[in-house]
């Protein structure tokens, strides 16, 4: 069973950091299209406060919409960056008081986004990777890194890692007998090779790689939350170009 407390603590952790960032200035542009850093600071308050409140305009399914959480932020727009600030501050504290006793990892969650059907252990662990996420796009836009080592960035990066197989059999259509390894460096490392076998599945393998990508935590993130194209980060790739170059154009599992 999932330990949800580890959820818990990691977007705690990133609920703190970003509190803690004091940018000289909060209009910047992010990678987010349309949105600056002042914006992703809306985002996250507007996605606290269903959490903790709940939500009017519940659409299902399994995913949020992007024109929900565009809502949101728009609705967001003219509330000054401090009164944000003191909302998510206060949001996550009564949200934290609210998680104090752990729900079954396998129940149905309350209060979801958009009223997605999400359990427990999606919910807590989606909103980890969406606040550490945003957490970096707001460091990156205003110059400030940091939290590249956090609980945030390990189960982010840990989730990424386990889509990697749909990322080369299906988003990028790899043949079979095509056999990716994706090197990763830095505070959050990881090696993983996957491999598209006779049956058309793509599965982790011990086969020699026909191509490998390096890139370190940071590019790895960025990639799979598809903030930026390969051009967008270094990567060194090795054997098959082609192969690896489709691949990393469809490392894409989240916005």
């Amino acid at each position: 069973m999932t330990d949800l407390s580890l959820y818990v603590a990691a977007w705690r952790q990133s609920a703190a950091a970003v509190l803690a960032l004091e940018p000289a200035d909060w209009d910047v542009p992010t990678d987010l299209p349309g949105w600056t850093a002042k914006d992703v600071l809306a985002h996250l308050v507007h996605l606290e406060r269903v959490m903790v409140e709940g939500e009017t305009d519940v659409i299902g399914g399994g995913s949020v919409p992007a024109d929900y959480t565009n809502a949101g932020v728009a609705a967001l727009r003219d509330v000054p960056v401090e009164q944000l600030r003191a909302d998510l501050a206060d949001l996550v504290a009564r949200r934290a008081k609210t998680l104090e006793e752990l729900p079954d990892p396998q129940a149905a969650a309350v209060n979801t986004p958009a009223g997605v059907e999400w359990t427990w252990d999606v919910a807590l662990r989606n909103r980890v990777i969406d606040l550490w996420s945003h957490e970096q796009d707001i460091r990156r836009a205003v110059g400030l890194p940091g939290g590249l080592d956090a609980l945030g960035a390990q189960v982010t990066v840990g989730t990424f890692a386990a889509a990697l197989p749909y990322v080369l059999g299906r988003k990028a259509g790899a043949p079979v007998g095509s056999v990716v390894r994706w090197v990763v460096t830095g505070p959050v490392p990881l090696d993983s090779t996957i491999g598209v076998g006779d049956d058309g599945r793509a599965r982790r393998t011990d086969a020699e790689p026909t191509a490998t990508v390096r890139m370190d935590t940071e590019a790895f993130a960025i990639l799979a939350a598809g903030r930026r194209g390969p051009d967008g980060v270094e990567v060194e790739i090795d054997g098959d170009r082609e192969l690896a170059e489709r691949v990393l154009g469809a490392m894409a599992v989240t916005t």
